[in-house]
């Protein structure tokens, strides 16, 4: 069954150079764009130098109505990520973890939008279940850099938001896609050793793919199921805000 009804994808470039994660970025939404299924609309957005602040635990946010008092890129990317279907992160692995600007943003996120879906007063902290499907890619430079701890990381993001991890296919992708560069410290050192028909370089861009794939997928399954079932939810203030916005 086809559907008008695009899904909209974000895909995040959460690196401050454009290079290897951007590579992976890139093919994955190739796969993307082969996808018959369902029509998609994807917007793209690359970290590179774009300033993300910390998060100081200010707490205006809930005089705000959820609105961050730092302005800078924080809040393009906000608007993009709360308007999307389906979220696609691809970063490398920094100190064994995520970087430093990806954290930056994850952190705002959350702090912040506890109190941007509400109206009315008193407001506490609440996040509906948003449902978007995440995907999350990575890359460093050694084969046990730590990818599987930044993909982890980025899995308690996306349940902390509320939102649906997706893996690719065994045996290529477990809990993501994870991709290394050989040892090579280049920026297009992944991309180089792909054209080389590298083994471990060629796992990387079909996990990527795997993951990108099946993220859309499940945001065609949980926008359509929730479309097919919205009478059961209707009642629910958990599913309030994206039965509002299925249309």
């Amino acid at each position: 069954m086809k559907t008008n009804s695009p899904i909209k994808v974000l895909a995040i470039c959460a690196s401050p150079r454009k290079g290897n994660s951007y590579f992976l970025l890139e093919k994955a939404l190739e796969a993307v764009e082969q996808l018959n299924l369902v029509p998609t609309e994807v917007n793209r957005f690359h970290f590179g130098q774009k300033l993300f602040a910390p998060c100081d635990a200010c707490m205006k946010h809930k005089v705000m109505q959820g609105q961050c008092r730092i302005k800078d890129s924080f809040q393009p990317l906000r608007d993009l990520w709360v308007g999307a279907d389906a979220v696609l992160y691809a970063f490398p692995v920094y100190h064994m973890g995520i970087p430093g600007q990806l954290k930056c943003f994850i952190d705002r996120l959350g702090n912040s939008l506890g109190y941007y879906f509400q109206s009315g007063e008193p407001r506490t902290f609440h996040i509906p279940r948003l449902n978007k499907a995440m995907g999350f890619i990575t890359q460093g430079a050694h084969l046990y850099g730590g990818q599987d701890l930044a993909l982890n990381y980025m899995i308690n993001h996306a349940l902390l938001m509320r939102c649906i991890p997706v893996p690719g296919d065994l045996p290529a992708s477990y809990i993501g896609a994870g991709g290394w560069t050989g040892g090579q410290a280049g920026k297009s050192s992944l991309e180089k050793l792909f054209e080389e028909k590298d083994r471990d370089a060629s796992n990387a861009v079909e996990a990527a793919q795997q993951v990108a794939r099946r993220t859309v997928e499940m945001a065609l399954i949980v926008k359509e199921g929730l479309r097919a079932a919205r009478h059961v939810f209707d009642e629910d203030l958990n599913y309030r805000y994206v039965l509002k916005n299925l249309d």
